[in-house]
């Protein structure tokens, strides 16, 4: 009978060895950081919304506010197509030309994005819209967490809602395992994740619309 070596273990870290780590934040300002705060520039992102809530343009909104930083961003469009007449509105709505060296777009499926990012010199920061559409199966989302968290990128998966949960069990399972978890509805984006600024978590992504459900005049 064959004994296995016993694992090498990792050293146990101190109260010291936690707190002198370097810890990478996003330095935008403005209404991104009254919503969300500084969160880590790191790890996965859930952003869940109904149909005509104003998600997609959030997407949007937010891709330009990464891509401002430096900060390369792939949209990975996986309900729509590159070509298709509304995204391309909303590029030319949010004038994303003004991020045009740091923003690129692309419908790759589950095993063309883990080779896109397995390349040198990955996109800091991944849009998945949405993940249904990719994949349902939790490991291939568990190998993807860690590829990201290997090459330290911001991962934004994007799913449906049903009310104000997420569509599927699936979703809800990722939701859970996400850093960020921002909940869309009535062109409102709320922040329910680890970091929340000033403001409450709140980010009103189209005031005229929200304004107007509201009642307000």
């Amino acid at each position: 009978m064959t004994i296995a070596p016993e694992p090498k273990l990792k050293k146990a870290l101190t109260v010291a060895n936690i707190q002198n780590q370097k810890v990478n934040r996003l330095s935008w300002d403005g209404v991104f950081y009254d919503a969300f705060g500084n969160p880590q520039d790191r790890g996965v992102w859930f952003v869940w919304g109904n149909s005509g809530s104003g998600k997609s343009s959030f997407l949007m909104q937010l891709a330009k506010a990464l891509a401002m930083l430096g900060h390369k961003t792939l949209y990975n469009l996986c309900e729509e197509e590159p070509d298709d007449a509304e995204y391309i509105d909303r590029t030319e709505l949010f004038s994303m030309n003004e991020v045009e060296q740091h923003f690129h777009t692309q419908s790759y499926t589950y095993a063309e994005l883990m080779a896109y990012l397995n390349k040198r010199n990955p996109p800091k920061v991944v849009i998945i819209d949405s993940i249904k559409d990719i994949t349902t199966n939790w490991d291939e989302y568990l190998a993807l967490r860690k590829l990201i968290t290997k090459k330290n990128i911001i991962l934004i998966i994007v799913g449906q809602a049903e009310g104000k949960n997420p569509r599927t069990e699936f979703e809800k399972s990722i939701r859970y395992n996400a850093k960020m978890k921002i909940f869309v509805s009535g062109y409102l984006a709320v922040c329910q994740g680890r970091t929340i600024g000033p403001n409450g978590g709140q980010y009103i992504i189209y005031q005229e619309g929200y304004d107007k459900l509201r009642g307000a005049s």
